[in-house]
């Protein structure tokens, strides 16, 4: 991967032999709070929805004639448009996505809130989008992070048309990348058109008033029961607060995570409180990473007379790890584990472009994926220790979804 800075505009370009099919990602970053819940995520969707010179119809059928992929998202730190194209219709896909992001009129704003709400409606249905929704709103309390669904369902209402306006214009403030993977000829001829599209993705250096804003308000172990007196299933999250890829940490906690819980059958988790105990259908560990904050969980799902036990079993399986060092081969197997997931998640044109732009714009650099690869197969035994100790002394926020006769 190369990055270019052309008039401003950063450009990231990976030249992919012998790919019939281009991906383009368009990344904005995100450096200030929604005025409102959603609004990101409304914005990201309404870009589509139609421009100055097409109708959401006339651009929708553009895009279907040329087969062109378009897609787009908004997630806690970044809004991101997704493009796959032939390689020959670079120009036409450029033509398209540039008039979209600069010129988007915003049709049906109204209309798409509604459809959002009765999507978050059927989506809080399902207990374990509940049971996550529920704890991201808690331990991002009075943090930009906590747009979870029924802080945007609270919300949406009071979004205006010109809030939608003043999100878009924020949007093309933010910090910015253009990513291309794929097999192209002439890369000064790419550049040049790119230059010539996007004036308007020059990045400005703002202030970033969301780090001002973060504050951890997890201080003592809390837990949140919430009542389903339907679930057949008791769904258990539980999970900390801990630091991100910018920390020497990060490969530690992704080590440690692997070994407990996030490499499926030959997780500790999976054997032993699944396989050994019967206590689980589904038993897992996730380390997420995101700009101004990690976050480390540990699932299950499980009979509801199980509860307390399950609770005790996440306990026994960090203390093992904190108190007795792990295997040679069981820390050998974690970062072989890693790795092939790092390579699986990069394996075609549109996986390069999303990860390259991630990592560049949230200032990791270029090719960040084998840096923490080195810094994954340092990890030691002791340091797997450290993390699980690290985990055992720090406050923990559990949410329980299950019949209230369960509740603890």
């Amino acid at each position: 991967m190369q990055h270019f800075n052309k008039s401003g505009i950063n450009i990231l370009l990976e030249q992919s032999k012998a790919t019939p099919r281009m991906c383009a990602s368009f990344f904005f970053k995100t450096s200030k709070k929604e005025k409102i819940y959603g609004i990101n995520s409304l914005l990201a969707r309404l870009l589509l929805q139609g421009t100055k010179k097409y109708s959401a119809s006339e651009l929708a059928l553009e895009f279907e004639n040329e087969c062109i992929d378009i897609s787009s998202k908004a997630k806690q730190d970044y809004i991101k448009l997704s493009l796959v194209f032939l390689n020959e219709d670079f120009k036409k896909a450029m033509d398209l996505v540039a008039d979209l992001i600069e010129n988007s009129t915003f049709e049906n704003w109204e209309k798409e809130i509604f459809k959002i709400k009765g999507e978050i409606i059927s989506d809080l249905d399902n207990p374990k989008i509940k049971l996550t929704d529920t704890f991201i709103k808690e331990i991002f309390k009075n943090h930009p992070y906590s747009s979870t669904l029924t802080n945007i369902l609270d919300d949406i209402d009071k979004i205006t048309f010109n809030d939608v306006k003043e999100a878009h214009k924020q949007m093309l403030e933010n910090a910015q990348a253009v990513v291309l993977v794929g097999d192209y000829e002439n890369e000064d001829e790419m550049l040049s058109y790119l230059e010539e599209k996007f004036p308007f993705m020059k990045s400005i250096p703002s202030e970033n008033e969301i780090e001002d804003l973060f504050k951890n308000d997890i201080n003592e172990d809390k837990t949140i029961f919430v009542e389903k007196n339907d679930a057949m299933q008791a769904q258990i999250l539980q999970g900390w607060l801990v630091e991100s890829f910018t920390s020497d940490k990060c490969a530690k906690i992704s080590v440690l995570n692997n070994i407990l819980g996030a490499s499926g059958l030959s997780s500790r988790l999976f054997i032993n409180l699944r396989d050994k105990q019967g206590l689980a259908y589904t038993v897992r560990s996730q380390y997420e990473t995101l700009l101004h904050s990690g976050i480390f969980t540990l699932y299950i799902g499980t009979d509801p007379k199980n509860i307390q036990k399950s609770l005790d079993g996440f306990y026994d399986e960090l203390k093992k790890l904190a108190d007795t060092p792990v295997s040679d081969e069981e820390l050998k197997g974690a970062k072989e584990n890693i790795s092939g997931r790092i390579k699986y998640f990069t394996q075609n044109n549109s996986q390069i472009a999303s990860v390259e732009g991630y990592d560049f714009i949230m200032g990791l650099g270029l090719n960040y994926g084998q840096v923490f690869l080195k810094d994954v197969f340092n990890v030691t035994k002791e340091d797997v220790k450290s993390i699980a100790s690290m985990l055992l002394s720090m406050p923990k926020l559990n949410v329980i979804i299950a019949p209230k006769e369960y509740r603890i």
